[in-house]
């Protein structure tokens, strides 16, 4: 017979506390200046990270000595222009220079600082029909290589870009 799990076991009850990021010596994470709502500073940046601002010309954070890696950040009220009346004009032309990066064997990710249920349902303040925004995610992902993640809030985004940036200068000081 088999014996069932318990799940009485307090470690089981509460949620898990993830360790925090530790920070190359020399990495240095760059956001743009027109980042002005940064998850990152939503009180002080963590301890041991270097932050600098700067013009970035591809996404809204980097790493410091490496064009090969931008993360663009994106919430819902900039997401749905993003997704549609910017496509021709701004969105596609990023799109490809993301594709660029990637294909020169750089690493593209695009943020959303919501959950995937809260974008794809009809907007308030917005006649972009949800399968139009999950199309051009899917795109995104597909046609262009970009990395598309729901992180759900101000928090997972940091985080989200914090892992990212830190594995990304890791594996890059390997080779």
């Amino acid at each position: 017979m088999r014996k069932e799990p318990s799940f009485r076991n307090p470690k089981h009850l509460k949620p898990y506390k993830l360790k925090t990021t530790i920070f190359p010596e020399e990495f240095c994470l760059v956001v743009d200046t027109r980042e002005q709502q940064s998850p990152l500073f939503l009180s002080k940046p963590p301890k041991g990270l270097m932050v600098m601002r700067d013009t970035l010309h591809n996404g809204d954070y980097g790493i410091k000595g490496f064009d090969n890696f931008c993360i663009e950040k994106k919430y819902s009220g900039d997401l749905f222009p993003y997704c549609s009346s910017e496509m021709v004009a701004k969105t596609i032309p990023k799109m490809q220079r993301f594709k660029e990066i990637i294909d020169k064997g750089g690493w593209v990710g695009l943020v959303i600082e919501d959950t995937m249920s809260n974008i794809y349902k009809y907007q308030e303040y917005t006649n972009i029909h949800p399968e139009s925004v999950r199309g051009a995610l899917v795109s995104f992902a597909i046609r262009y290589g970009v990395h598309v993640h729901f992180a759900g809030n101000r928090v997972n985004t940091a985080r989200w870009i914090l892992d990212h940036a830190v594995k990304w200068y890791n594996v890059q000081k390997e080779l």
